[in-house]
C-alpha cells in the first residue's frame, strides 16, 4: 500500500480547498492598477449613483452647478482647506463630503476621517449616507474587501490599505494621528472648543499638515451662530466679508470669500441672488404671498421668474475677493492671499429650495414672532433656508435699536444744560467696583426726558479714610458714599430761563459685590437723619415679567426661619424687564412728545453702546454677545422707576406740584447768578424745619396729595 494514500473516510470528509496564487494575484491587481485621475465633480458625473425617490439615477452636476468649483478645489494643491457655508438643500454635504469620499477611494486612495457634530449623527451618516454611497456605486463596492471587519459602522476599509473613519468632535478623534483628508460636516453644530484644545477646524488642519500640499481639510455647514456685532456693516475694501460671528462664517472670512453671482439678462450686470432681492405682495397669507415671489435685479429692477432659476444657476459664477477689494474668479492671480478657499451660497440660489418656500416660511415665522415674541422659528429659517447668520432682534417695540440708530437720532443740545421744558431732574447711580456711575436726566411734561449728563466718580470724599491714597471703594468704605450728597446740590442751567435747577431726587443701586448693600443702607439712613427726606432712594432690580414696574417696599432680613422687618428702610423694587422694554420703546420713538427719550450727540460713544447692550428674549433680557457694560440702560431704568414712585405719571401738568412745576415756580430752581450754598453731607442747604416750607427746598412728600 502506498504510504501517502489516505483512504476515504466513511463520514465524507474532504481536504480543504486552499487559496490559489492566481486568485490572490487577481484580487490584488485592482490595488496596483493605474488610477483614473478625475476631479471630484468629474468622478461624480461619471461614477456616482444615488437614490432619487426609489430610482437609482446618475449624479448630474448641472442640477447643482454651484457645487462644481468648491468640490473641485478639494483636490487643490494650492489651498490647504475648503470652507463652504450655505443653506440646507444645496447638496453641499453630497457634493463636498460624499463625492469626495468616492473620488478618494477610486482616484486618490488615502485615509479619510469624516467628523460629524456628535456620535449619533456620525452613526446616522455612516448607515444612511456612506453605506448608500457604496451600495449604489458598483465601482466603490468592488474596492471594498469582502473579509470580516472591512465594513463597520465607524470605520470602513478599502483596497490599498485605505481606511474611511467616521468620527465626532472629541479630542481623541482630532489629535494624535496624521490623516491626509479631514472632512467636517455640519460644522456650526460642533463645540467651539474641543476639550480645551481648540476648534475642530484648526485641529483638523494640524492633522493634515504632514502631507503638505496633498493634505486637505474641508468644512461645510449652514450658518447657525449669532451675529456678534449687530451694528456691523461691510466695508468697501472687503465687500464679501461676513458679519462677525463664530463657526463656519468665521472660517469663511479667513479664506478667499467667494460668492455666487448671476448675470442679469436686461442690464448684463452681475449680482448675488439673495433673499432680500425676492419681491412679493405685502398682503395675504404667508403661502399666498410666497406663491407670487420673484427675484429683482438690484441694478436695473428687472424681474426674474422662479422658473428661470436653473438657467441662471447654470450661467452663474463664483467671484472671490481680490486684495484691493475687487472681485475675481478663483484662477485670477489677484485673489487675496490665503491658504483657505472659501464659499458662501445664499438660499435664493439653492437648487432644492423654491422661493415660494423661502417666503412662506419667513413670513410664517414673522407672524409667530409677533404673536409669541419667540424668534426660534425665525432663527431657523434665516439660518437653514436663507443661509444667513441670525441677527437677534429685541422683542416688541424698539427692535431696530442699534448704536448707529441712536447716534443718527441724537439731538444737538449741549451736555449739562436742561432743556427749556424741564420740570424736574433726577439722578441715578450705579455702583461698580472702584467707581460710581452717574446719569442726570431732565424730565418734562408727560415724562418726555433728556439725558443731560453722564459721569463717573473715582475719587473718595476728602474726609474719607485714606482719600488721597486710593480710589473710591463703595463696598468697603461707607464714608465714600458721602460723595453722592454732592450730586443733589448740583445745578443745571435751564435753557432760555435765566434759572438753574437742582435734582429733585437721587436713586442708587443697593446691590453689587459683597459689602455694597449694608453701605447703601447706611447711606440711606444718614440721608434721612440729614434731612434728605424723599430725595434719596435705594433701588433693587427684580427680574421677571410678573413683577410690578416699580414699588416701594421694606426689605426683609432673614435669620434662619424668622423674618424681621426693617421698618426704617424702604427700597424701590424694580421690575427691570418691564422697564427695560419701556426704555427701548422710548428710545425708538422718532418724534418728540410723551415718553420720548432724547440723547445728545455729544454723549460718549460708551453711553450709546451701553443702551444697546442687551436684547429681549423669551427668557428675559440678556447681554448681547461681546457686550460687558450696560450701565446706561440700568441707570435709565432706575430713573424711570424713581419717577414712577414719586407719582410723576399721575401729575396734572397744568396744576403740577411745585417740585415738578415750570422752572419759574419750581421749588428746586434758583437764579443763575445766585451762588448755591456749598454742598455738605449734612444737607443744610436743603434741610427743612418748617412745615410751611415743605416742598420748596427739597422735601418731596411720599404721596402727591400732600402737596
Amino acid at each position: 500500500m502506498n504510504a501517502f494514500f489516505l483512504p476515504p473516510r466513511s463520514h465524507g470528509w474532504r481536504p480543504p480547498v486552499y487559496a490559489r496564487a492566481v486568485d490572490c494575484l487577481a484580487a490584488a491587481l485592482p490595488s496596483i492598477a493605474p488610477l483614473e485621475r478625475l476631479t471630484v465633480p468629474d468622478w461624480a458625473a461619471a461614477k456616482r449613483r444615488l437614490n432619487d425617490n426609489g430610482s437609482i439615477v446618475p449624479w448630474r452636476n448641472e442640477v447643482v452647478p454651484y457645487m462644481v468649483e468648491p468640490a473641485a478645489m478639494t483636490s487643490s494643491r494650492r489651498y490647504r482647506a475648503v470652507v463652504f457655508a450655505g443653506p440646507a438643500r444645496t447638496a453641499k454635504t453630497a457634493g463636498l463630503v460624499e463625492n469626495k469620499i468616492g473620488q478618494i477611494i477610486e482616484c486618490e486612495p488615502g485615509d479619510i476621517r469624516v467628523v460629524h457634530m456628535d456620535q449619533q449623527a456620525a452613526r446616522d451618516f455612516s448607515k444612511k449616507k456612506v453605506d448608500a454611497l457604496i451600495r449604489h456605486c458598483p465601482s466603490l463596492k468592488d474596492r471594498q474587501p469582502k473579509e470580516r471587519g472591512s465594513n463597520n459602522i465607524y470605520d470602513k476599509r478599502f483596497l490599498g490599505d485605505m481606511t474611511l473613519d467616521i468620527a465626532w468632535p472629541v479630542i481623541s478623534k482630532l489629535s494624535g494621528f496624521e490623516i491626509p483628508t479631514m472632512l467636517l460636516t455640519d460644522y456650526d453644530r460642533m463645540p467651539d472648543d474641543i476639550d480645551g484644545e481648540g476648534n475642530a477646524f484648526d485641529l483638523s488642519m494640524k492633522r493634515t499638515q504632514t502631507f503638505g500640499s496633498r493634505g486637505m481639510t474641508a468644512a461645510e455647514s449652514s450658518p447657525g451662530r449669532l451675529v456678534l456685532d449687530e451694528d456691523w456693516k461691510p466695508s468697501a475694501d472687503a465687500p464679501h466679508m461676513a458679519p462677525p460671528t463664530t463657526g463656519i462664517l468665521a472660517l469663511y472670512n479667513r479664506g478667499t470669500r467667494g460668492r455666487f453671482y448671476w448675470t442679469c439678462r436686461d442690464c448684463h450686470e452681475p449680482f448675488e441672488p439673495d433673499f432680500h432681492l425676492i419681491v412679493y405682495p405685502k398682503e395675504g397669507t404667508p403661502a399666498e404671498r410666497g406663491a407670487q415671489a420673484e427675484m429683482m435685479c438690484p441694478q436695473c429692477g428687472g424681474v426674474i421668474a422662479p422658473r428661470h432659476k436653473r438657467e441662471f444657476n447654470l450661467d452663474g459664477q463664483w467671484l472671490h475677493e481680490a486684495a484691493d477689494g475687487s472681485l475675481a474668479p478663483i484662477e485670477d492671480d489677484r485673489v487675496r492671499e490665503t491658504d483657505i478657499v472659501s464659499y458662501w451660497l445664499k438660499g435664493a440660489a439653492a437648487a432644492f429650495q423654491p422661493w415660494v418656500e423661502l417666503v412662506t416660511k419667513y413670513e410664517a415665522a414673522l407672524e409667530e414672532f409677533d404673536r409669541t415674541q419667540d424668534e426660534t422659528s425665525l432663527k431657523t429659517t434665516v439660518n437653514v433656508d436663507q443661509g444667513h447668520p441670525h441677527k437677534p432682534r429685541s422683542m416688541g417695540l424698539g427692535s431696530d435699536i442699534t448704536v448707529q440708530t441712536l447716534k443718527d437720532r441724537a439731538g444737538r443740545f449741549p451736555i449739562g444744560i436742561a432743556p427749556a421744558g424741564t420740570r424736574f431732574i433726577l439722578v441715578s447711580v450705579d455702583v461698580q467696583k472702584g467707581r460710581f456711575v452717574v446719569q442726570f436726566e431732565a424730565y418734562g411734561v408727560d415724562l418726555e426726558r433728556w439725558l443731560i449728563d453722564r459721569r463717573e466718580i473715582h475719587q473718595p470724599p476728602k474726609n474719607a479714610p485714606g482719600a488721597d491714597k486710593r480710589a473710591i471703594d463703595p463696598a468697603r468704605y461707607k464714608e465714600d458714599w458721602d460723595a453722592l450728597f454732592d450730586l443733589l446740590n448740583e445745578t443745571f442751567p435751564v435753557a432760555g430761563t435765566g434759572l438753574a435747577m437742582k435734582p429733585a431726587a437721587l436713586i442708587v443701586d443697593s446691590g453689587g459685590e459683597d459689602g455694597v448693600t449694608d453701605k447703601a443702607y447706611a447711606f440711606y439712613r444718614k440721608a434721612l437723619r440729614e434731612g434728605y427726606h424723599r430725595r434719596v432712594h435705594l433701588a433693587k432690580g427684580m427680574p421677571g415679567w410678573e413683577r410690578d414696574r416699580a414699588v416701594e417696599a421694606e426689605p426683609r432680613k432673614v435669620n434662619g426661619k424668622r423674618s424681621k422687618r426693617m421698618s426704617d428702610l424702604t427700597i424701590v423694587q424694580i421690575g427691570t424687564w418691564k422697564l427695560k422694554s419701556e426704555i427701548i420703546a422710548s428710545l425708538s420713538r422718532k418724534e418728540p412728545g410723551a415718553g420720548a427719550y432724547h440723547l445728545a450727540e455729544d454723549l460718549p460713544d460708551q453711553v450709546f453702546e451701553e443702551l444697546c447692550a442687551e436684547r429681549k428674549t423669551k427668557k428675559g433680557f440678556e447681554l448681547k454677545q461681546g457686550q460687558k457694560r450696560n450701565e446706561a440702560l440700568d441707570l435709565a431704568v432706575y430713573a424711570l422707576s424713581l419717577a414712577i414712585v414719586l407719582g410723576a405719571e399721575s401729575i396734572d401738568w397744568d396744576n403740577a406740584p411745585d417740585w415738578a412745576a415750570p422752572a419759574e415756580s419750581n421749588s428746586f430752581a434758583i437764579p443763575l447768578d445766585q451762588q448755591p450754598r456749598p454742598p455738605a453731607p449734612g444737607g443744610a442747604s436743603v434741610k427743612q424745619t418748617s412745615p410751611s416750607d415743605r416742598g420748596r427746598g427739597g422735601w418731596i412728600p411720599k404721596r402727591q396729595g400732600w402737596l
